[in-house]
């Protein structure tokens, strides 16, 4: 009985490291090029039709995402640590990292040569480091920064000028994070964590005029922090954001918050950074971070009821010595692009589901559930039924969890 016990757990433990390996598929950006440059540089990439870009430590570096054997090339800003970019037209506008001037070079040639047009104001000897850049939706010529020092500014005219839309911006760099809302672009937040490490996030419903700061409304009130949040793609007023071991989700357009608290739960337990609902299936959300023991591993999670019950976490583990950061999420097609310190790597959504739901089929080997009061959901994530048994036989998702319909 022991023997055919250790031989389960080592099956376990195998299929377990066979299905990391097959679900992380790396697309080989090597690491001195994805390397962050200091502790609080947040590296971002864009999709621009089948072109991915990623910002680097040695400038610009883009990829064919339509070609599985594409390469990588350097698309401008040779060797210049780069935080993020905006493009308007044939003009780019670049966030470098740095410390005391220089953060904001322009290029009119696509990255070729560029001029510093960083404003005097950030210039100051006591600003570190600007750590955010964003464009409006809508409008390429509207631009939020932010600086450690002087809060948010705002640019209508492509950074030939700014204005101050708050004095304060949130302490934590590493995990500070700005931007529009994507279908109401006159909200705009700042999410991150406060001088007494209690997240807050701070939402403006006037372009920047008045501000709301949520921090125990949020309702978790120990140490923490509000990461960057996701939009649902029809419903506006939902959104979620990941936190340092929670889940915060509004319904009513940031006004009001509800916290889910993973501390307590070992397996969902984890740094969650970034959040993306899916852009087909939108109650699919998914949700990226690193494990609360030891940064350097990946974790993946998702929903298919819209953030109200959660998957077992997927974890890639670190390819660094140290603690490896996550730096981005983007989806493409039915991929999630997840960039870290040393690589970028591509998960199938479908994949990602099925390959869950396998191993928690498997370690309930025998477990059939028979109620189909939640709702049910393809091994793609789509809704199929809601609170009736599917109309044919299969392996379906209710609860999170793989069930077998006969």
């Amino acid at each position: 009985m022991r023997s055919q016990r250790k031989a389960v757990l080592f099956f376990t433990a195998l299929v377990s490291l066979v299905t990391y390996g097959q679900l992380f598929h790396s697309l080989e950006l090597k690491p001195e090029i994805g390397e962050r440059q200091g502790e609080f540089s947040q590296p971002r990439m864009h999709i621009e039709g089948d072109r991915l870009y990623v910002c680097t430590n040695r400038g610009l570096y883009t990829r064919d995402l339509s070609n599985n054997d594409g390469s990588w090339l350097l698309a401008g800003f040779e060797n210049i640590p780069l935080q993020d970019y905006v493009r308007r037209d044939n003009d780019i506008l670049a966030l470098r990292y740095n410390k005391g001037g220089g953060f904001l070079l322009l290029s009119q040639d696509d990255g070729l040569t560029y001029k510093d047009v960083t404003p005097e104001i950030f210039c100051d000897e006591k600003c570190e480091i600007l750590p955010c850049l964003v464009q409006h939706p809508t409008d390429p010529n509207t631009l939020l920064t932010s600086s450690l020092y002087w809060g948010i500014f705002r640019s209508t005219d492509f950074s030939q000028t700014w204005e101050n839309l708050t004095e304060s911006f949130y302490t934590n760099r590493s995990a500070s994070f700005i931007g529009f809302h994507p279908k109401s672009p006159s909200v705009i937040y700042n999410s991150g964590e406060g001088e007494t490490f209690k997240g807050h996030i701070n939402i403006s419903y006037d372009a920047g005029q008045t501000w709301n700061d949520h921090g125990e409304s949020l309702g978790f009130h120990g140490d923490n922090c509000v990461h960057r949040p996701a939009f649902h793609p029809t419903n506006p007023n939902y959104w979620v954001v990941g936190g340092e071991g929670v889940i915060y989700t509004t319904t009513d357009n940031g006004h009001t918050w509800n916290c889910q608290n993973f501390w307590d739960d070992a397996k969902r337990s984890a740094y969650w950074y970034f959040s993306a609902f899916d852009e087909e299936h939108p109650d699919t959300i998914y949700m990226v971070g690193n494990t609360t023991g030891n940064l350097g591993a990946i974790k993946v999670m998702y929903s298919t009821d819209g953030g109200i019950s959660w998957s077992i976490p997927q974890t890639e583990p670190r390819k660094k010595a140290s603690i490896e950061r996550i730096n981005d999420l983007l989806q493409y097609g039915d991929k999630l692009l997840i960039y870290t310190e040393s690589d970028v790597y591509a998960l199938s959504k479908a994949d990602l589901i099925e390959q869950t739901t396998s191993i928690n089929e498997m370690k309930n080997e025998g477990v059939k559930s028979e109620k189909y009061n939640d709702a049910i959901y393809d091994l793609s994530g789509r809704k199929i039924a809601n609170g009736q048994k599917p109309m044919s036989k299969g392996l379906y998702i209710v609860n999170g969890k793989k069930v077998a319909v006969k």
